[in-house]
């Protein structure tokens, strides 16, 4: 297939611009105006001017591969201006994210052009011409305009360049197939939305919050002292953030603007914990809010009131999709409005399957965690067992719901090493939203909890110290690759399998520069220094091993689901909109395809439920 490296160059100015706007009010705006695109299709890079892009995008075979380096926006002008969707999309800044994220702080063209020795980006050129549309731009000098050109053409090399550098030598060639499916999300639009529902919600989001705020009871001098907004987090069932000071070498509360973890609290889904972090960063608008308008905005602006669902591929360490547009489709919560708002249109339904247990499960294999494995194979409710062993009794989830919900907390999450006392925290944080109570265990029943759970399924454990001991091949300390199930460990990296499953052929999970620190393992992401440990690998390697699953079944379903494609994807969910005459039919083929076992080995039957209904909140 023919290649094609394309980089648009678009009018803005101080108002009208992506740092204020949402790619959708920004591409559908009547102030949009395409100057012009350079373009690589064979030979040296060369413009087109925005009026005559349509007739040069007529050449085009359809069956092309389209390049950006980001084509969440370029793509969009593409799909929404010129009605254009090649046959394959792809976006070099997703390949620097997957492949050079663990390095780069910044993955932006020029950065990553950098790092690669490729060259440096003009970024006067482009600053030179803001509030200048097309005409202004040819009537100013023409070393002026020539500049602006050729500033186009480098970034559309530099693109081609790094596309060449790292695929497929860092990139796998079927992974291409995985980014085109998540680009198109946003490409075509099949989500609606109930604009009338987020109007209400919003006047309910604005009318409650100083209610909120108040019920907190912070003033400003608890809400900035690191050890008060961390006992005010702490009595709302919040274990807080933490990193490792860059100053001090200890780790120490992370609590700033730029701390990942610390604004994901935004997006908690107790609305007073969103509350009282949106005051200590000084908003004076919780995330709920912000959000709400900006889903507001898209629909007022796309046609039909539709909702793009923009992904970013590769947006975790372990290569699962993040949220772009900061409209985060990743993380609504399962109850919530904004989740709700997300229709089908008339005549269709949302339909999605949901790998059930997949986490625990591949843990379980991992393992060779023979108990748990066999209880998983017979069908059992694993919750219901493990709660049983817990309190010496017969648990059921229609008896007794409450006990069999910490035992499937349980379950889920203390595979990777929780001790009990976070298991505490994070029990009296979730119970909230998940049960409509909140439950507060005691520190003996919490100690109880999790010594039940390494007593009974103890080669779980045992795997955590067996991962501890790859530690020292990761860092370097020894340099011979070892191969464990279908995972290849080496200095720096374990490779994972193919999204088809050949091992020794995927993704690759990044340790870069891991070494020791006191008695623990530290490696850097992103310049952002991060801790390991046996239980942190094994999470590590369960969430990666479950993204290979779900997108695997993905691409099948593509094939076989033609012309319907992939709506969006979150976490193990991956979700459709299906005519509703083929509701039945497609949730058999959801079932089969997410139910599959792949060809490395796992020797555990998965499991996956499918659910339907008009809007993505009724699948849940």
């Amino acid at each position: 297939m023919k290649i094609v490296f394309i980089d648009f160059e678009t009018y803005y100015s101080d108002t009208y611009s992506l740092k204020y706007m949402t790619v959708p009010e920004y591409i559908y705006s009547p102030e949009f105006e395409l100057i012009g695109a350079a373009v690589i299709d064979g030979g040296d890079p060369y413009w087109v001017e925005g009026p005559d892009f349509a007739t040069f995008l007529s050449s085009l075979p359809k069956d092309c591969v389209v390049v950006s380096h980001n084509y969440l926006f370029d793509g969009c002008i593409l799909a929404w201006r010129y009605g254009f969707v090649p046959k394959l999309a792809s976006c070099t800044l997703s390949i620097s994210r997957a492949t050079l994220g663990h390095k780069l702080r910044s993955l932006a063209l020029g950065s990553v052009a950098a790092h690669l020795g490729l060259g440096v980006k003009d970024k006067a050129a482009l600053a030179q011409v803001k509030g200048m549309n097309l005409q202004m731009i040819k009537n100013s000098p023409s070393l002026f305009y020539e500049r602006y050109r050729q500033y186009a053409c480098d970034d559309a090399r530099m693109c081609k360049e790094i596309f060449e550098r790292l695929v497929p030598k860092e990139f796998p060639i079927e992974e291409l197939a995985v980014l085109d499916m998540t680009l198109r999300c946003a490409l075509i639009s099949n989500f609606r939305v109930n604009k009338d529902l987020l109007a209400l919600h919003l006047a309910a989001v604005i009318a409650t919050k100083q209610n909120l705020l108040a019920s907190v009871g912070a003033d400003k001098g608890e809400l900035m002292s690191n050890d008060k907004f961390a006992g005010l987090l702490e009595g709302l069932g919040v274990t807080p953030p933490t990193k490792i000071s860059v100053t001090t070498g200890k780790e120490a509360y992370a609590f700033a603007k730029t701390d990942v973890a610390f604004l994901d609290l935004l997006e908690h889904q107790n609305p007073s914990v969103q509350a009282l972090v949106a005051a200590r960063l000084g908003n004076k608008s919780t995330l709920e809010e912000t959000r709400t308008a900006k889903f507001i905005n898209v629909a007022n602006v796309t046609p039909q009131s539709s909702m793009p669902i923009p992904l970013a591929y590769g947006a975790a360490h372990t290569h699962r999709l993040g949220g772009e547009w900061k409209l985060n489709f990743q993380n609504l919560p399962r109850n919530g409005n904004l989740r709700a708002s997300l229709v089908a249109p008339d005549g269709y339904q949302v339909v999605k399957v949901d790998a059930s247990q997949i986490e625990a499960r591949i843990t379980a294999w991992f393992s060779g965690c023979k108990v748990l494995v066999e209880q998983f194979a017979r069908g059992e409710d694993v919750y219901a067992s493990f709660a049983s062993s817990v309190w010496g009794r017969q648990i059921n989830k229609q008896d007794y719901p409450e006990e069999r919900w910490i035992g499937k907390s349980a379950v889920l999450g203390l595979g990777f090493g929780m001790g009990w006392g976070k298991f505490q925290k994070t029990l009296k944080s979730q119970s909230e939203g998940q049960l409509g109570k909140r439950i507060t265990l005691s520190d003996e029943v919490a100690q109880k909890i999790v010594n039940t759970y390494r007593n009974d399924f103890a080669a779980i454990p045992v795997t955590w110290r067996l991962l501890s001991n790859m530690l020292p091949l990761l860092a370097g300390e020894t340099t011979t690759p070892h191969t464990w199930g279908p995972l290849v460990f080496d200095v720096g990296k374990i490779t994972l399998p193919s999204i088809t499953g050949e091992i020794g052929k995927g993704l690759t999970l990044k340790y870069h520069k891991l070494h020791r620190r006191d008695d623990s393992w530290a490696f850097e992401y992103g310049g952002k220094p991060k801790y390991l440990f046996g239980g942190k690998l094994m999470e590590n390697i369960a969430q990666a091993l479950d993204r290979v699953l779900v997108m695997g079944a993905a691409l099948r379903l593509q094939k076989r689901l033609a012309p319907m494609r992939l709506a969006l994807q979150a976490h193990d969910e991956n979700v459709y909109i299906v005519p509703d005459a083929a509701v039945d039919v497609v949730k058999t083929i959801l079932l089969q395809e997410m139910s599959r076992r792949p060809p490395w080995g796992l020797d555990l039957p998965l499991a996956a439920e499918a659910a339907s209904g008009p809007n993505y909140r009724d699948v849940r």
